[in-house]
């Protein structure tokens, strides 16, 4: 196995609320085969104590509320030919980047997957004695904690002595009950010596079958090796079909395996890292492949089953409200290009829908939980100076967000009436205080965006938006609150506490007001002031840090925010205490849903002691885990080093001293034009806190 794959434990976080993959995926594949468990079945279809139940071919990452996919399912049995139901248990589990194995007991079969872009790759030694590989065209997560998957009708059929070929509906999952097909090719690499097809009424005499259930059972007389590759499409079985043809032809499984280890470790050599405890590289380098797990790349005009416009698209950005919060800005970081490309779909996508979607799963706009997250993108990749971008149109749908009322705003644009014309959400909009938040950052975004290009009067209007965000600020419960129509603020209220569960509060979406109310992103030097200054603002962190988690998404920056109050040693100490309390190598070692890349980039900006500010070109600087880390920026781009010296190893929190390029840099913080040409950047570290970078906070927008 190559070098920084051996660094990969696939199993970190499939349990407990993580719900992450350990089964074989490549870098924004369209494919993710792997293991499904007996219901219930998590969003990720696995539970590491339940028994097998199947093996299927997409699969979502990390995901919470209800489950999507487990589409397309493939099990071995031994014995006669007949419609398999039961389970095994799992023994000599392993998994690495690229590479899935199992034995299945009591049956003895050995099954391992591997994949290419858009197929799975399965191999199966049976011990001797008749054995069999059933296909299950409407197979699906039947059940998780949320939602039912659904399949709505299915068909197979064999079309070849070692071909099948079939299609499954399904309709189910979170964001949106719309349905979507599964298209599959199956070829076998042995003829088996028969060939069965099962539907509603029982075994088909003849080689199709279609509605509930769907299956095809290919017959082996005497076990021994079988190899299987299935090509997956959302667009038509001549797609999936030329996926195996193109991707697998006639290579062998190991040969496939030994492919895709070597994508792995090219993508991971984008940052290489010296030094740090063992399972601080296996933590980080585990992260860095959950990072590019999702969106799934489609293709140009290839597996978009909805329009040709010659635009790059994606599947299930599921979803932006998440990794706008740091895992945007980590990919623009070492993979530029892409951030570039998701950016034109979701211009694409906005020119066929009209609205920039928020979340955009199975070819259909999903919840849109806070607004238009992509506004906020698209501000951070022109700051950054990120090319190739139609900023100019990107505007206009960003300034469409805050002039058009939508028909369904649940989905795309704002409950905007109030917001618009009173100042701020009322109680009668769901999740009023954290919308209200949301929309002013988005303004934000907008009006810098609109002077960048040098309109304006589109940033003039837009700024007027991001100054509303203090129309719900409670002086007296230093902390953001619902307020009613007629301006009255809704009583009783306490910041702290959610009046039911976290998804369905009416006031704040995912967690309270007193972790809402470090969310002004463009004026968190307003947010101190009223605090009381730096040293009150400090106490106010503590407070919440002390009885709050921040490893949700719209909190992971408020460790961050000592910084602002001119002490970047208090932000070291709890970034340094909470990646490394709150994560582990264990199968449940994240504290909460993954979530598109949200919790890793968590981890490995804090540990590369560089975390991003989303929609600005700041990052904040803390001590790295690592002695060293090279930082390919891009593909064939420059490299940034990071390096730290000084103090005891492990035990090294604080920065001493900071040198950029040589230069010393007097402050905990940097623009990213400083580090985008590459570099060295320097860091001298300490055991006990230092005054560096104290009363230097970060430059604030709107101060």
């Amino acid at each position: 196995m190559p070098g920084l794959i051996r660094e990969v434990d696939p199993f970190i976080g499939v349990d407990g609320a993580g719900n992450t993959l350990c089964g074989p995926y490549l870098p924004f594949a369209l494919a993710r085969p792997g293991p499904d468990t007996i219901p219930p079945q998590s969003t990720n279809g696995y539970r590491s104590k339940l028994p097998l139940l199947r093996f299927s071919h997409l699969h979502v990452s990390g995901t919470g509320g209800g489950g999507r996919y487990g589409n397309i399912g493939v099990t071995p049995f031994r014995g006669p030919p007949r419609l398999f139901s039961a389970a095994y248990d799992k023994g000599d589990e392993r998994s690495s980047p690229g590479y899935y194995r199992v034995r299945l007991a009591p049956d003895g079969i050995e099954a391992e997957l591997t994949c290419t872009p858009r197929c799975g790759v399965h191999r199966y030694r049976f011990p001797a004695g008749p054995a069999n590989i059933q296909l299950e065209a409407d197979a699906c997560l039947r059940r998780d904690f949320r939602a039912n998957v659904e399949c709505l009708g299915a068909w197979i059929e064999w079309v070849g002595p070692r071909a099948v070929v079939g299609r499954g509906d399904f309709r189910g999952g979170w964001g949106h009950s719309y349905p979507y097909s599964v298209f599959f090719y199956a070829e076998f690499d042995r003829e088996p010596g028969r060939r069965l097809a099962w539907g509603a009424g029982g075994p088909i005499a003849g080689p199709a079958a279609q509605g509930l259930p769907a299956a095809a059972v290919a017959h082996f007389a005497d076990g021994g090796e079988v190899g299987l590759r299935v090509g997956v499409s959302f667009v038509s079985v001549a797609n999936a079909r030329a996926a195996v043809e193109r991707e697998c032809g006639a290579r062998a499984f190991d040969d496939l395996r030994a492919e895709a280890e070597a994508i792995w470790e090219r993508y991971l050599g984008r940052i290489r890292v010296e030094g740090g405890s063992r399972d601080e590289r296996r933590i980080f380098y585990t992260f860095l492949t959950r990072l590019v797990c999702m969106p799934g790349d489609l293709g140009v005009d290839d597996e978009n089953h909805l329009w040709r416009s010659g635009v790059r698209q994606y599947n299930d950005f599921y979803c932006l409200w998440d990794s706008v919060r740091n895992a945007n800005s980590l990919i623009t970081l070492i993979d530029p290009e892409r951030e570039v490309s998701f950016l034109n779909a979701l211009l694409d996508i906005a020119e066929h829908t009209g609205w920039l979607a928020d979340a955009w799963i199975a070819g259909h706009s999903a919840q849109a939980q806070g607004g238009s997250s992509a506004d906020i993108l698209f501000c951070e990749a022109r700051l950054k100076g990120l090319k190739g971008v139609d900023y100019r149109r990107a505007l206009d749908f960003m300034l469409k967000n805050s002039r058009v009322e939508p028909a369904e705003p649940w989905n795309h644009g704002r409950y905007l009436k109030d917001y618009r014309d009173r100042g701020w959400t009322t109680d009668a909009v769901p999740h009023c205080v954290s919308r209200h938040l949301e929309y002013s950052y988005q303004d934000w975004c907008a009006a810098r965006l609109a002077a960048e290009l040098g309109r304006d009067a589109d940033a003039a209007e837009a700024m007027r938006g991001a100054r509303k965000v203090w129309n719900l600020w409670r002086d007296d419960l230093k902390a953001f609150a619902p307020r009613r129509a007629d301006g009255r603020w809704v009583e009783p209220f306490d910041p702290a506490t959610c009046r039911s569960d976290s998804w369905n509060d009416p006031y704040c979406y995912e967690g309270p007001s007193v972790g809402w109310s470090f969310n002004v992103q463009h004026d968190f030097a307003g947010l101190v002031r009223r605090h009381g200054g730096p040293s009150a603002f400090s106490r106010a962190v503590d407070r919440f840090l002390a009885r709050h988690s921040p490893c949700k998404e719209v909190f992971m920056h408020i460790p961050w925010l000592y910084h602002y109050a001119g002490a970047p040693a208090r932000a070291a100490a709890a970034v340094w205490r909470i990646l490394h309390s709150e994560y582990s190598t264990r199968r449940d070692g994240l504290p909460d849903n993954e979530d598109m890349g949200c919790h890793s980039a968590f981890y490995i900006c804090g540990a590369l002691g560089l975390y991003p500010i989303m929609g600005q070109d700041l990052s904040l600087l803390s001590a790295p885990f690592f002695r060293r880390a090279e930082i390919s920026l891009g593909e064939n781009g420059p490299r940034l080093i990071v390096e730290a010296d000084g103090g005891t190893e492990g035990r090294a929190r604080f920065l001493r001293r900071v040198e950029l390029n040589g230069q010393s840099l007097n402050r905990a913080w940097l623009r990213h034009g400083e580090i985008s040409g590459g570099g060295v950047l320097r860091m001298e570290l300490a055991d006990r806190p230092t005054a560096f970078g104290r009363g230097r906070p970060p430059p604030s927008p709107m101060a």
